[in-house]
């Protein structure tokens, strides 16, 4: 028997966008061993995926319905040559006292998982972030920003959280190494991070931060096309900032009844937007191709937009 084992970690895991990436990998994994299958009939060798999710959000309800939806989907595709495990964490990821020791816990329990597995079946080939998890905030012209807490705390979530999960995420990577694992890190971005939208320039902030944060960290990793070199031998971990486009979320309905939107883009956010669902699917073939062991086609640090790829 052989096997493939992937980890995949999502933040904001309980509604929209971050959902619909949950259940379109799980998707794919599952054509993916449904594939296998087909083949191992030729060499009589049975494959068997081995998908360990972990999903974070603030609400465990949300968390639940996602489960429950990955594992009706896995139902009706019959995926019998794919275990997998979804574990579920409610995290407030704005609380900065706790987030440190909070995902300590969570990926030292994986890399506890894997120690206590003599067969050694649990280290990953596959290992992937997707940090999808923010706010809004205040929706206005900057200066009518009143509150420097509310401010603070708006940042904190997007940015200063938002770093620190990517740190994490890719120190633990680095002490699997010896797996050879391919790792993708994940940043979702926007079109609002390399363009201004007026009375929304928190949020622009906020992911603008966020992308040069991940493009430096992809220099400092030896990025393609970068001409960083400073850690070349972690060639096979990549960084990818993601704009999934304009999507259909409870996030836009905020910005069509703001108050204070500005005029110029109303009539944007009048119209029908991206489905979720739609930009998911179309992140899942670009990190994963049909091809299990192609490699990701994309320059590790680079910003692409769901518009560049559809």
């Amino acid at each position: 028997m052989t096997a493939k084992s992937a980890l995949l970690v999502i933040t904001g895991a309980s509604r929209g966008l971050g959902r619909s990436i949950a259940t379109a990998f799980h998707r794919h994994y599952a054509a993916a061993a449904a594939a296998a299958a087909a083949a191992s009939t030729a060499d009589g060798n049975t494959r068997v995926q081995r998908i360990r999710t972990v999903l974070l959000a603030r609400s465990m309800e949300g968390l639940q319905e996602t489960k429950r939806l990955i594992e009706k989907q896995q139902q009706e595709l019959n995926s019998r040559n794919t275990q997998s495990v979804v574990s579920l964490h409610s995290i407030d990821l704005s609380d900065l006292s706790n987030l440190e020791k909070n995902l300590d816990e969570i990926l030292n329990g994986l890399t506890d998982e894997e120690e206590e597995d003599a067969s050694n079946s649990n280290k990953f080939d596959q290992m992937i972030l997707i940090n999808s998890a923010g706010s809004l905030g205040k929706i206005g012209p900057c200066w009518n920003l009143r509150s420097l807490s509310e401010m603070q705390q708006v940042m904190d979530f997007n940015i200063t959280s938002s770093l620190w999960v990517s740190i994490r995420f890719l120190r633990f990577a680095m002490q699997q190494q010896q797996t050879q694992a391919q790792t993708t890190l994940v940043n979702i971005s926007s079109l609002i991070a390399v363009q201004a939208f007026p009375s929304m320039g928190l949020y622009s902030a906020g992911k603008a931060a966020r992308d040069m944060f991940h493009a430096c960290m992809s220099q400092e990793l030896g990025g393609e096309g970068t001409g960083g070199n400073h850690h070349s031998d972690n060639n096979n971990i990549k960084i990818l900032n993601y704009a999934p486009g304009p999507l259909e979320t409870d996030m836009v309905e905020q910005i069509r009844s703001a108050p204070q939107l500005d005029p110029t883009l109303k009539p944007h956010y009048q119209k029908k937007l991206v489905d979720p669902d739609d930009s998911a699917q179309v992140l899942v073939s670009l990190l994963l191709p049909t091809t299990y062991d192609k490699k990701n086609q994309f320059a590790s640090g680079s910003h692409v937009d769901y518009y560049d790829l559809i």
